[in-house]
Protein backbone atom coordinates (compact mmCIF):
# COMPACT_ATOMS: atom_id res chain seq x y z
CA UNK A 1 0.00 0.00 0.00
CA UNK A 2 1.38 3.37 -1.08
CA UNK A 3 2.18 5.73 1.74
CA UNK A 4 0.56 9.15 1.48
CA UNK A 5 2.06 12.22 3.08
CA UNK A 6 -0.61 14.67 4.23
CA UNK A 7 0.23 18.32 4.84
CA UNK A 8 -2.45 20.11 6.88
CA UNK A 9 -3.04 23.80 6.32
CA UNK A 10 -4.91 25.72 8.98
CA UNK A 11 -6.83 28.85 8.01
CA UNK A 12 -9.95 30.75 9.07
CA UNK A 13 -12.10 28.57 6.82
CA UNK A 14 -10.82 25.38 8.40
CA UNK A 15 -8.17 22.79 7.59
CA UNK A 16 -7.33 22.08 3.98
CA UNK A 17 -5.25 18.93 3.57
CA UNK A 18 -2.93 18.81 0.59
CA UNK A 19 -1.03 15.77 -0.57
CA UNK A 20 1.69 15.27 -3.11
CA UNK A 21 1.54 12.00 -5.01
CA UNK A 22 -1.76 10.90 -3.49
CA UNK A 23 -4.02 8.45 -5.32
CA UNK A 24 -7.79 8.66 -5.89
CA UNK A 25 -9.54 7.65 -2.73
CA UNK A 26 -13.00 6.80 -1.49
CA UNK A 27 -14.46 9.31 0.94
CA UNK A 28 -17.48 8.87 3.12
CA UNK A 29 -19.07 12.14 1.96
CA UNK A 30 -18.46 12.23 -1.81
CA UNK A 31 -20.53 9.31 -3.07
CA UNK A 32 -22.99 10.74 -5.59
CA UNK A 33 -21.52 14.23 -5.32
CA UNK A 34 -21.57 16.24 -8.57
CA UNK A 35 -17.79 16.79 -8.38
CA UNK A 36 -16.78 13.20 -7.55
CA UNK A 37 -14.91 12.65 -10.82
CA UNK A 38 -13.08 15.95 -10.47
CA UNK A 39 -12.24 15.28 -6.82
CA UNK A 40 -10.63 11.97 -7.74
CA UNK A 41 -8.74 13.57 -10.64
CA UNK A 42 -7.38 16.27 -8.35
CA UNK A 43 -6.28 13.72 -5.76
CA UNK A 44 -4.54 11.66 -8.45
CA UNK A 45 -2.76 14.78 -9.67
CA UNK A 46 -1.53 15.33 -6.14
CA UNK A 47 -2.48 18.85 -5.05
CA UNK A 48 -5.35 18.02 -2.70
CA UNK A 49 -6.42 15.23 -0.37
CA UNK A 50 -9.10 14.43 2.16
CA UNK A 51 -9.14 14.53 5.94
CA UNK A 52 -7.86 11.92 8.40
CA UNK A 53 -11.45 11.03 9.33
CA UNK A 54 -12.12 9.76 5.79
CA UNK A 55 -14.08 12.78 4.58
CA UNK A 56 -13.36 15.28 1.84
CA UNK A 57 -15.79 18.02 2.98
CA UNK A 58 -16.63 19.10 -0.59
CA UNK A 59 -19.06 21.80 0.57
CA UNK A 60 -16.70 23.46 3.05
CA UNK A 61 -15.63 26.98 2.12
CA UNK A 62 -12.09 27.70 0.94
CA UNK A 63 -10.17 30.76 2.09
CA UNK A 64 -8.23 33.11 -0.17
CA UNK A 65 -4.96 31.72 1.15
CA UNK A 66 -6.06 28.13 0.62
CA UNK A 67 -7.14 28.72 -2.97
CA UNK A 68 -3.89 30.51 -3.79
CA UNK A 69 -1.95 27.53 -2.45
CA UNK A 70 -4.12 25.14 -4.48
CA UNK A 71 -3.52 27.18 -7.64
CA UNK A 72 0.22 27.58 -7.12
CA UNK A 73 0.68 23.90 -6.29
CA UNK A 74 -1.45 22.62 -9.19
CA UNK A 75 0.28 24.92 -11.67
CA UNK A 76 3.70 23.71 -10.45
CA UNK A 77 4.82 27.23 -9.64
CA UNK A 78 7.96 27.24 -7.51
CA UNK A 79 7.89 28.72 -4.02
CA UNK A 80 10.59 29.64 -1.53
CA UNK A 81 10.01 29.78 2.21
CA UNK A 82 11.68 32.28 4.53
CA UNK A 83 12.17 32.01 8.28
CA UNK A 84 9.27 33.35 10.32
CA UNK A 85 6.75 33.37 7.48
CA UNK A 86 3.12 32.33 7.82
CA UNK A 87 2.37 29.06 5.97
CA UNK A 88 0.62 30.86 3.11
CA UNK A 89 3.14 33.66 2.49
CA UNK A 90 5.48 31.75 0.12
CA UNK A 91 2.48 30.82 -2.04
CA UNK A 92 1.09 34.36 -2.09
CA UNK A 93 4.51 35.79 -2.96
CA UNK A 94 4.94 33.26 -5.75
CA UNK A 95 1.44 33.96 -7.07
CA UNK A 96 2.23 37.68 -7.19
CA UNK A 97 5.63 37.12 -8.82
CA UNK A 98 4.01 34.95 -11.51
CA UNK A 99 1.20 37.40 -12.21
CA UNK A 100 -1.84 35.44 -11.03
CA UNK A 101 -2.42 37.53 -7.90
CA UNK A 102 -1.86 41.10 -6.71
CA UNK A 103 -1.51 42.27 -3.14
CA UNK A 104 -4.10 45.01 -3.72
CA UNK A 105 -6.75 42.58 -5.01
CA UNK A 106 -8.47 42.28 -1.64
CA UNK A 107 -9.98 45.56 -0.49
CA UNK A 108 -11.81 44.08 2.51
CA UNK A 109 -11.29 41.17 4.87
CA UNK A 110 -7.96 39.37 5.01
CA UNK A 111 -6.16 36.44 3.45
CA UNK A 112 -8.14 33.97 5.60
CA UNK A 113 -11.53 35.30 4.44
CA UNK A 114 -13.48 32.78 2.31
CA UNK A 115 -12.67 33.47 -1.31
CA UNK A 116 -15.57 34.62 -3.48
CA UNK A 117 -16.31 33.21 -6.92
CA UNK A 118 -15.24 36.49 -8.51
CA UNK A 119 -11.92 36.50 -6.61
CA UNK A 120 -11.36 32.92 -7.71
CA UNK A 121 -12.22 33.90 -11.30
CA UNK A 122 -9.60 36.64 -11.22
CA UNK A 123 -6.81 34.21 -10.33
CA UNK A 124 -8.05 31.61 -12.83
CA UNK A 125 -8.26 34.08 -15.71
CA UNK A 126 -4.77 35.43 -15.01
CA UNK A 127 -3.44 31.87 -15.00
CA UNK A 128 -4.73 31.60 -18.59
CA UNK A 129 -2.54 34.55 -19.54
CA UNK A 130 -5.31 37.16 -19.74
CA UNK A 131 -4.19 40.76 -19.15
CA UNK A 132 -7.33 42.46 -17.87
CA UNK A 133 -7.60 45.82 -16.11
CA UNK A 134 -11.40 46.12 -15.93
CA UNK A 135 -12.58 45.00 -12.49
CA UNK A 136 -16.10 44.32 -13.80
CA UNK A 137 -14.88 41.97 -16.54
CA UNK A 138 -13.38 39.08 -14.54
CA UNK A 139 -16.54 36.98 -14.37
CA UNK A 140 -17.22 37.50 -18.06
CA UNK A 141 -13.71 36.33 -18.98
CA UNK A 142 -13.99 33.32 -16.66
CA UNK A 143 -17.40 32.23 -17.93
CA UNK A 144 -16.67 32.87 -21.61
CA UNK A 145 -13.49 30.76 -21.34
CA UNK A 146 -15.43 27.93 -19.66
CA UNK A 147 -13.55 28.25 -16.36
CA UNK A 148 -16.69 29.04 -14.35
CA UNK A 149 -20.23 27.87 -15.09
CA UNK A 150 -23.55 28.91 -13.62
CA UNK A 151 -24.75 27.68 -10.26
CA UNK A 152 -28.05 26.58 -11.84
CA UNK A 153 -29.76 26.25 -15.22
CA UNK A 154 -30.60 29.96 -15.09
CA UNK A 155 -26.97 30.97 -15.46
CA UNK A 156 -26.66 32.38 -11.92
CA UNK A 157 -23.00 33.31 -11.45
CA UNK A 158 -23.00 34.20 -7.72
CA UNK A 159 -19.94 36.43 -8.06
CA UNK A 160 -20.02 37.49 -4.39
CA UNK A 161 -20.73 34.01 -2.99
CA UNK A 162 -18.06 31.97 -1.17
CA UNK A 163 -16.31 29.10 -2.90
CA UNK A 164 -16.50 25.51 -1.73
CA UNK A 165 -13.73 22.92 -1.90
CA UNK A 166 -15.57 21.11 -4.71
CA UNK A 167 -15.98 24.33 -6.70
CA UNK A 168 -12.36 25.30 -6.10
CA UNK A 169 -10.83 22.11 -7.43
CA UNK A 170 -13.27 22.11 -10.36
CA UNK A 171 -11.94 25.52 -11.34
CA UNK A 172 -8.34 24.39 -10.78
CA UNK A 173 -8.90 21.39 -13.08
CA UNK A 174 -10.25 23.71 -15.79
CA UNK A 175 -7.26 25.99 -15.34
CA UNK A 176 -5.01 22.99 -15.98
CA UNK A 177 -7.02 22.01 -19.06
CA UNK A 178 -6.64 25.50 -20.50
CA UNK A 179 -2.93 25.44 -19.74
CA UNK A 180 -2.72 22.18 -21.68
CA UNK A 181 -4.28 23.88 -24.71
CA UNK A 182 -7.78 22.45 -24.41
CA UNK A 183 -10.84 24.50 -25.38
CA UNK A 184 -13.54 24.32 -22.74
CA UNK A 185 -17.30 24.46 -23.34
CA UNK A 186 -18.91 27.55 -21.85
CA UNK A 187 -22.24 28.10 -20.14
CA UNK A 188 -24.03 30.58 -22.43
CA UNK A 189 -26.40 31.92 -19.83
CA UNK A 190 -23.72 32.25 -17.15
CA UNK A 191 -21.66 34.18 -19.70
CA UNK A 192 -24.74 36.26 -20.50
CA UNK A 193 -25.21 37.15 -16.82
CA UNK A 194 -21.51 37.96 -16.47
CA UNK A 195 -21.57 40.18 -19.56
CA UNK A 196 -24.51 42.13 -18.08
CA UNK A 197 -22.53 42.55 -14.85
CA UNK A 198 -19.60 43.82 -16.92
CA UNK A 199 -21.22 46.39 -19.21
CA UNK A 200 -25.01 46.29 -18.79
CA UNK A 201 -25.75 44.19 -21.87
CA UNK A 202 -25.48 40.59 -23.03
CA UNK A 203 -25.63 41.45 -26.73
CA UNK A 204 -22.38 39.77 -27.75
CA UNK A 205 -23.14 36.54 -25.88
CA UNK A 206 -26.70 35.99 -27.08
CA UNK A 207 -26.44 37.60 -30.54
CA UNK A 208 -22.78 37.00 -31.53
CA UNK A 209 -23.43 37.43 -35.26
CA UNK A 210 -24.29 41.06 -34.49
CA UNK A 211 -21.94 41.95 -31.65
CA UNK A 212 -19.29 39.24 -31.52
CA UNK A 213 -16.98 41.50 -33.53
CA UNK A 214 -17.30 44.21 -30.88
CA UNK A 215 -16.03 41.87 -28.17
CA UNK A 216 -13.25 40.44 -30.31
CA UNK A 217 -12.03 43.93 -31.19
CA UNK A 218 -12.45 45.47 -27.73
CA UNK A 219 -15.12 47.90 -28.90
CA UNK A 220 -16.60 49.11 -25.59
CA UNK A 221 -20.25 49.49 -24.68
CA UNK A 222 -20.26 53.16 -23.69
CA UNK A 223 -22.53 53.00 -20.67
CA UNK A 224 -21.40 56.47 -19.60
CA UNK A 225 -23.69 57.80 -22.36
CA UNK A 226 -26.79 56.05 -21.04
CA UNK A 227 -27.93 58.83 -18.69
CA UNK A 228 -28.90 62.45 -19.26
CA UNK A 229 -29.32 64.81 -16.31
CA UNK A 230 -31.41 67.97 -16.44
CA UNK A 231 -32.46 70.54 -13.81
CA UNK A 232 -35.88 68.92 -13.45
CA UNK A 233 -34.93 65.27 -13.70
CA UNK A 234 -33.02 62.62 -15.61
CA UNK A 235 -33.52 59.84 -18.11
CA UNK A 236 -31.35 56.74 -18.37
CA UNK A 237 -31.14 53.21 -19.70
CA UNK A 238 -30.26 50.84 -16.87
CA UNK A 239 -29.53 47.76 -19.00
CA UNK A 240 -29.93 46.41 -22.52
CA UNK A 241 -30.92 42.74 -22.57
CA UNK A 242 -31.11 40.37 -25.53
CA UNK A 243 -33.46 37.37 -25.34
CA UNK A 244 -33.24 34.37 -27.69
CA UNK A 245 -36.87 33.92 -28.70
CA UNK A 246 -36.07 30.54 -30.24
CA UNK A 247 -34.98 29.16 -26.87
CA UNK A 248 -37.85 28.57 -24.44
CA UNK A 249 -35.31 28.05 -21.64
CA UNK A 250 -33.68 31.49 -22.00
CA UNK A 251 -33.82 32.78 -18.39
CA UNK A 252 -34.33 36.38 -19.56
CA UNK A 253 -37.66 35.62 -21.23
CA UNK A 254 -39.27 36.48 -17.90
CA UNK A 255 -38.09 40.07 -18.36
CA UNK A 256 -40.44 40.65 -21.30
CA UNK A 257 -43.55 42.37 -19.91
CA UNK A 258 -46.78 40.42 -20.31
CA UNK A 259 -48.39 43.47 -21.87
CA UNK A 260 -45.73 44.02 -24.53
CA UNK A 261 -46.97 43.92 -28.14
CA UNK A 262 -44.65 43.88 -31.14
CA UNK A 263 -45.44 45.75 -34.36
CA UNK A 264 -45.42 43.61 -37.48
CA UNK A 265 -45.56 44.99 -41.03
CA UNK A 266 -46.52 43.18 -44.22
CA UNK A 267 -47.04 45.58 -47.10
CA UNK A 268 -49.32 48.34 -45.86
CA UNK A 269 -50.77 46.14 -43.13
CA UNK A 270 -49.64 46.70 -39.57
CA UNK A 271 -50.57 44.41 -36.71
CA UNK A 272 -49.59 44.14 -33.07
CA UNK A 273 -48.92 40.74 -31.60
CA UNK A 274 -47.61 39.17 -28.42
CA UNK A 275 -46.21 36.23 -30.35
CA UNK A 276 -42.67 36.55 -31.68
CA UNK A 277 -41.16 34.43 -34.50
CA UNK A 278 -38.65 31.88 -33.24
CA UNK A 279 -35.93 33.10 -35.63
CA UNK A 280 -35.65 36.28 -33.58
CA UNK A 281 -33.87 38.02 -30.76
CA UNK A 282 -35.71 40.49 -28.56
CA UNK A 283 -33.55 43.51 -27.74
CA UNK A 284 -34.95 45.13 -24.59
CA UNK A 285 -34.08 48.62 -23.35
CA UNK A 286 -34.83 49.06 -19.63
CA UNK A 287 -35.47 52.78 -19.26
CA UNK A 288 -35.80 54.91 -16.12
CA UNK A 289 -37.39 58.36 -16.12
CA UNK A 290 -37.39 60.81 -13.21
CA UNK A 291 -39.05 64.14 -13.92
CA UNK A 292 -40.57 66.92 -11.87
CA UNK A 293 -43.20 68.60 -14.05
CA UNK A 294 -45.22 71.78 -13.51
CA UNK A 295 -48.04 70.44 -15.68
CA UNK A 296 -48.95 67.07 -17.22
CA UNK A 297 -47.23 66.06 -20.43
CA UNK A 298 -48.92 63.53 -22.69
CA UNK A 299 -45.95 62.85 -24.94
CA UNK A 300 -42.91 63.11 -22.70
CA UNK A 301 -39.89 62.03 -24.74
CA UNK A 302 -37.36 59.99 -22.75
CA UNK A 303 -34.10 58.31 -23.72
CA UNK A 304 -33.82 54.68 -24.81
CA UNK A 305 -31.60 52.41 -26.90
CA UNK A 306 -32.51 51.27 -30.38
CA UNK A 307 -31.22 49.63 -33.54
CA UNK A 308 -31.87 50.74 -37.11
CA UNK A 309 -33.35 48.53 -39.83
CA UNK A 310 -31.14 46.12 -41.69
CA UNK A 311 -32.97 46.71 -44.97
CA UNK A 312 -35.42 49.32 -46.15
CA UNK A 313 -38.01 46.89 -47.46
CA UNK A 314 -41.11 47.96 -45.59
CA UNK A 315 -41.88 44.40 -44.47
CA UNK A 316 -40.49 42.68 -41.43
CA UNK A 317 -42.48 39.44 -41.57
CA UNK A 318 -42.31 36.99 -44.48
CA UNK A 319 -45.13 34.85 -45.83
CA UNK A 320 -43.81 31.94 -43.79
CA UNK A 321 -44.20 33.98 -40.58
CA UNK A 322 -40.46 34.32 -40.06
CA UNK A 323 -38.82 37.61 -39.17
CA UNK A 324 -37.13 39.47 -42.04
CA UNK A 325 -35.99 42.74 -40.51
CA UNK A 326 -35.68 44.74 -37.30
CA UNK A 327 -39.10 45.78 -36.02
CA UNK A 328 -39.59 49.51 -35.50
CA UNK A 329 -40.72 49.19 -31.90
CA UNK A 330 -42.86 47.45 -29.32
CA UNK A 331 -45.67 48.91 -27.26
CA UNK A 332 -47.01 48.24 -23.81
CA UNK A 333 -50.80 47.90 -23.62
CA UNK A 334 -53.18 49.14 -22.33
CA UNK A 335 -50.90 52.03 -21.33
CA UNK A 336 -50.69 53.12 -24.98
CA UNK A 337 -46.94 53.75 -24.82
CA UNK A 338 -45.78 55.40 -28.02
CA UNK A 339 -42.18 54.28 -28.54
CA UNK A 340 -39.96 56.79 -26.75
CA UNK A 341 -42.89 58.77 -25.35
CA UNK A 342 -44.95 58.40 -22.20
CA UNK A 343 -47.73 60.29 -20.43
CA UNK A 344 -46.56 61.87 -17.17
CA UNK A 345 -48.52 63.73 -14.52
CA UNK A 346 -47.78 67.08 -12.92
CA UNK A 347 -45.41 66.81 -9.96
CA UNK A 348 -42.83 64.09 -9.32
CA UNK A 349 -42.67 61.16 -11.76
CA UNK A 350 -40.40 58.18 -11.13
CA UNK A 351 -41.15 55.61 -13.83
CA UNK A 352 -39.50 52.56 -15.34
CA UNK A 353 -40.56 51.22 -18.72
CA UNK A 354 -39.30 48.57 -21.14
CA UNK A 355 -38.99 49.34 -24.82
CA UNK A 356 -37.88 46.83 -27.39
CA UNK A 357 -37.30 45.62 -30.91
CA UNK A 358 -37.07 42.15 -32.38
CA UNK A 359 -34.17 41.34 -34.68
CA UNK A 360 -33.82 38.36 -37.04
CA UNK A 361 -31.18 35.73 -36.45
CA UNK A 362 -28.65 35.82 -39.25
CA UNK A 363 -27.23 33.43 -41.85
CA UNK A 364 -24.64 33.79 -44.59
CA UNK A 365 -21.73 36.23 -44.80
CA UNK A 366 -21.69 40.03 -44.71
CA UNK A 367 -19.59 42.87 -43.37
CA UNK A 368 -21.95 45.75 -42.60
CA UNK A 369 -21.76 47.97 -39.57
CA UNK A 370 -24.41 47.59 -36.90
CA UNK A 371 -24.89 49.91 -33.93
CA UNK A 372 -26.90 50.61 -30.81
CA UNK A 373 -28.02 54.23 -30.60
CA UNK A 374 -28.87 56.29 -27.53
CA UNK A 375 -32.06 58.12 -28.48
CA UNK A 376 -32.32 61.50 -26.69
CA UNK A 377 -34.61 62.53 -23.84
CA UNK A 378 -35.85 65.51 -25.83
CA UNK A 379 -38.37 66.56 -23.18
CA UNK A 380 -35.45 67.14 -20.79
CA UNK A 381 -33.48 69.07 -23.39
CA UNK A 382 -31.16 66.31 -24.60
CA UNK A 383 -29.98 66.43 -28.22
CA UNK A 384 -28.12 64.09 -30.50
CA UNK A 385 -28.26 60.34 -30.95
CA UNK A 386 -24.79 58.95 -30.23
CA UNK A 387 -23.70 55.39 -30.91
CA UNK A 388 -23.04 53.57 -27.63
CA UNK A 389 -22.12 50.14 -29.03
CA UNK A 390 -20.92 49.39 -32.55
CA UNK A 391 -19.99 46.20 -34.31
CA UNK A 392 -19.79 44.54 -37.70
CA UNK A 393 -22.42 42.07 -38.86
CA UNK A 394 -20.56 38.92 -39.72
CA UNK A 395 -23.62 37.18 -41.13
CA UNK A 396 -26.50 38.42 -43.24
CA UNK A 397 -29.99 37.25 -44.11
CA UNK A 398 -30.46 34.48 -46.58
CA UNK A 399 -28.59 31.29 -47.22
CA UNK A 400 -28.52 28.10 -45.20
Amino acid sequence: MKKTTIISIVGAAGTLALAMGAQAASFTDTNGHWALKTINAAISYGYVDGYPDGTFKPEQNVSRAEFIKLAVTALNIKTQSKPGQQWYEPFVESAVTNGIHRYEDYTSGDINTPITREEMARIAVRSAGEKNTDDLKWMYLATSKGIINGLDNQGTIGSDQPTTRAQAITVIERMLQLKAGEKLPSDKYATSAAEILWHKTNASTIAPEYFGWAIENNSPFEFDKLRFDAPNGYSETEKYIVVDMGDPTDPNRKLIPDNMRWMMKVGNERTYTQDVPTNAYAFLSFDHIYAELVKPEGGFQYSYLSLTNLYITGDNIGKDGQLLDVTPYAELVPEGLNFGRISLKAGVNDVRVVTGQIVPKMKGIDGNGFSVYHRPAQSLGEKGSPVVYSSVIKKALGGK
